[in-house]
């Protein structure tokens, strides 16, 4: 034991010197590396399960993302872009709509063998075609099984279900009012309805099978401005209106909604069932955890709540308030729940905030639009996320990978393996001492 001692004395002597002037960003490296080595080797073990190993590597990630160096989203859109939504099949391909009724769909599979690419365009539909949208374009949604089908919705009253080989609508299902959002299930399941909300108090199922009108949900009191189904459960639907309350559906049931999401828990005074509000505006934005065990919306009072669906309760998280120069604009937001720490992605004026999931504190900032930003999709295969705004652009945001290599890199030099070890030899030196004394 002594020998030991006297050894670790001798490093300390020798590289004391070289140590004192190390880089701080050296040392974050060299416990960055550390802390990963530890969880690799239990990983290798089996003390940490190949899912916790795998949340902990991409939640590093998250906290090193920012506007990618190498690669582009090749720009194509002359005006706002107002939607984006990348294929779950394949996750391959990235749909986007803009305020003229564009519509675009570019490759973002980087099988170059390099970091740097740009995502071309493959297809595009032009306003002036015959096909084409004649006003903003308020949602779009792939197919869930299949990329030869997508759906798009717009302020021209129109619904278009899209055969993708050949860039024509399979269909064109006509409404009384502008839509203001859709979606289609992503669980394989009995039905395919297709919720739609406008500027009409009810909401209306349409089967893309019939193109028929086969349902309607009635509850809320003004135009609806955001519908989501659930991905765990496929009868249910949460639907969002701008009388800023939020509602429960089982379609199977013909009663009316299941529950009614109040953000006081039913602790306000004088709580009434017409009285009670999901936000203190209008919903402009739903999405479910990839579990189905959570809601989070966005209002525009310009707050995130997020909902256990179970209890119907609002968990109180606090995000703090999230500007926005356009209160009354839909914005769409996304999650990434394989990290270990579940993320969401919130545009906030021309910036994303990213926030924990569930202790509301804010990650970090990305900036780099120069306008409203209107949407983001998270890429879980990659780590990426895209997100479109006012200025007419899609941007794509990756782990920082000169960061990574830098740091790896650095661990590979001779000079810093020297230090590595008398570093080592340092922050245990402590525990030796300790036992030493001890005995």
């Amino acid at each position: 034991m002594c020998s030991v001692a006297n050894t670790i004395q001798k490093e300390k002597q020798k590289y004391g010197g070289e140590i004192a002037h190390l880089s701080v960003s050296l040392l974050n490296i060299l416990k960055k590396k550390a802390a990963m080595l530890k969880s690799y080797e239990q990983f290798q073990t089996g003390l940490v399960a190949p899912k916790s190993f795998k949340a902990s590597i991409i939640t590093n990630r998250l906290f090193n993302m920012e506007l990618s160096k190498h690669s582009i989203i090749r720009q194509c859109h002359n005006a706002g872009v107002t939607v984006l939504d990348l294929d779950p099949a394949e996750d391959r391909f990235l749909l986007s709509g803009s305020r003229n009724g564009d519509l675009a769909i570019h490759d973002v599979l980087n099988n170059t063998g390099h970091p740097s690419y740009t995502a071309e365009i493959i297809c595009r539909i032009r306003r002036n075609s015959e096909y084409a949208h004649r006003f903003c374009i308020t949602s779009a949604q792939w197919y869930p099984f299949d990329t030869g089908l997508f759906i798009t919705s717009s302020m021209d009253h129109k619904l278009k279900i899209w055969d993708t080989n050949i860039l024509r609508p399979a269909d064109t299902i006509s409404m009384t009012h502008k839509i203001a959002a859709l979606h289609m299930s992503n669980l394989p399941s009995e039905h395919t309805l297709i919720a739609v909300a406008m500027e009409y108090p009810h909401v209306v199922l349409v089967d893309p099978r019939t193109g028929a009108r086969c349902h309607e949900l009635r509850a809320h009191c003004i135009g609806v401005s955001a519908v989501r189904w659930s991905p765990f459960a496929e009868h249910l639907l949460a639907t969002g209106g701008r009388d800023n309350k939020i509602f429960f559906w089982d379609i199977r049931s013909a009663k009316g909604y299941l529950r009614s999401l109040d953000q006081h828990n039913g602790e306000a005074v004088g709580s009434k069932k017409d009285l009670i509000t999901a936000h203190n505006g209008r919903i402009s934005s739903l999405k479910f955890t990839d579990d189905g065990l959570y809601l989070v919306s966005h209002g525009a009072d310009n707050r995130i709540r997020l909902w256990d669906v179970a209890l119907c309760k609002n968990t109180l998280v606090n995000y703090g308030s999230i500007q926005s120069v356009y209160s009354n604009f839909k914005v769409s937001l996304d999650l990434c729940c394989d990290s270990s720490l579940p993320v969401l992605f919130v545009p906030c004026n021309n910036s994303i905030n990213v926030y924990d999931l569930f202790t509301g504190c804010r990650i970090k900032t990305l900036i780099g639009h120069f306008s409203l930003v209107t949407s983001c999709v998270f890429r879980s295969t990659t780590h990426e996320l895209y997100s479109s705004g006012n200025d007419m652009n899609i941007l794509l945001w990756t782990p920082d990978v000169d960061k990574e290599v830098e740091e790896e890199n650095a661990m590979f030099t001779p000079e810093h393996q020297r230090i590595a070890h008398a570093t080592e030899y340092s922050l245990d030196s402590d525990n030796w001492s300790d036992s030493l004394d001890t005995d």
